[in-house]
């Protein structure tokens, strides 16, 4: 059974993941944490779950110092293009392991443009093996659409 964990911006659907992670104990996937300063966001911190490695994989334009090679931008967020490789290749191995579920936060704009996750996330739907991804509540119907996916939960945050 796949899963997409929904809810509005902010509302906690990474914390849905991980807690769901930690609950069950099984599979490996990663998680993207909000970086603050004062009351101001400066960047997404990408966790492995199973090993709490982390990496940055997104930036805000304020606080971008050049010191990563750029994958594109989403909005005022610079993506890192080593962190994006970094988990495609792991994943990658998870497939080819046949780790289950795979968890992925999050599936969104960035995806339905084709950019972003969306090469890796096509290479878990390929493999049938169980996946857990976060999609806001807005983009959930056309996420499912483009993806044509197909017994899927949704839960609502």
């Amino acid at each position: 059974m796949n899963i997409i964990f929904t809810g509005k911006i902010n509302e906690g659907k990474t914390t849905a993941l991980k807690n769901h992670y930690e609950k069950n104990q099984l599979g490996d996937g990663f998680i993207s944490v909000k970086k603050m300063i004062n009351d101001r966001v400066h960047s997404y911190i990408s966790t492995r779950l199973s090993t709490k490695e982390e990496k940055v994989i997104l930036v805000h334009e304020q606080f971008f110092s050049k010191d990563f090679l750029v994958a594109g931008k989403i909005g005022p967020y610079i993506i890192n293009l080593l962190t994006l490789e970094t988990i495609e290749k792991s994943i990658m191995k998870m497939i080819a392991s046949q780790v289950e579920p795979i968890y992925l936060d999050e599936i969104g704009v960035l995806e339905l443009k084709g950019y972003g996750y969306d090469y890796i996330f096509r290479k878990m739907i390929q493999s049938k093996l169980a996946f857990i991804i976060s999609v806001r509540e807005d983009l959930v119907d056309e996420v499912i659409s483009k993806y044509q996916l197909k017994d899927v939960q949704t839960i609502h945050i």
